[in-house]
């Protein structure tokens, strides 16, 4: 009778009760706070990286059939991101066109310097917001490792019911339907994939087009600080502009993450 459980702890666990997921309004909660959190933190780390924007029109087989390559460097300040174009199809940038994006990035750095912490807080707020998330039903369906780090994967999609639909992202977003994996130390996006669930009409009843499709694909990327950097975005749209069909597919990845120092 001693050795009984003994015995019964090397029995298979398949007997044990299953392992304990935390509920969806306790995730997005703390995606919520997670967001606010770094809206509101004090300027940290800068980052640098090589970002490469191929955008591709396609056919009805989803066959490319032009594309144009954009290759920008990018610097992150306070997780507010600029890109200063650098090449075209492969090509440096005229003499021209170089003055032209140094103009756009010290105009962009005023901005920054000159914005107040609340309207840097709104900036850096970004999509994870009470009102984003409240249009949707969550689901956790489990807990995975990504990229050596528990990660929970949820599922989305629209409520049922009346949705704010006053303008044109209004309509796309009560649409979307997908499934989001966070990272469960952070509580910070870490890939998702969402998708159009139901056709959207664009400008006034409809007239000026419509949207029949739209993927987008996200991965991100944890640095060693903490901070999360979008690593691949791909977006598909197919529709109607007018009475032409649109097609087209735009992929951004990233990579060379360098810290830089702070200009004062």
């Amino acid at each position: 009778m001693v050795l009984i459980p003994g015995l019964l702890s090397c029995l298979p666990c398949c007997g044990r009760a299953a392992e304990q997921l935390p509920g969806a309004s306790e995730v997005t909660q703390r995606m919520i706070e997670r967001s606010q959190a770094v809206a509101h933190a004090a300027q940290g780390p800068q980052y640098t990286y090589q970002k490469r924007a191929l955008r591709e029109t396609l056919d009805a087989a989803g066959r490319s059939l032009t594309s144009e390559e954009k290759i920008y460097q990018v610097t992150l300040i306070a997780g507010l991101p600029f890109k200063r174009l650098v090449k075209i199809q492969g090509r440096e940038l005229s003499r021209q066109d170089s003055k032209r994006e140094e103009a756009r990035e010290e105009k962009f750095r005023q901005n920054f310097l000159a914005a107040d912490a609340k309207t840097l807080a709104a900036r850096k707020e970004g999509l994870v917001t009470p009102e984003l998330l409240g249009r949707y039903q969550f689901a956790v369906e489990k807990r995975v490792v990504l990229c050596n780090r528990p990660t929970l994967v949820l599922t989305f999609k629209p409520k049922e019911g009346t949705l704010p639909s006053r303008t044109v992202q209004d309509k796309m977003l009560n649409r979307m339907a997908g499934t989001v994996w966070i990272d469960e130390g952070d509580a910070d996006i870490a890939r998702l994939e969402v998708s159009l669930a139901a056709s959207a009409s664009v400008g006034w009843f409809g007239l000026l087009g419509s949207l029949s499709r739209c993927d987008i694909s996200l991965e991100r990327q944890r640095m060693p600080d903490g901070v999360w950097i979008n690593f691949k975005q791909v977006l598909l749209i197919q529709g109607r502009e007018l009475t032409a069909t649109l097609r087209f597919r735009t992929t951004d990845e990233s990579s060379g993450f360098q810290i830089v120092e702070v200009k004062r």
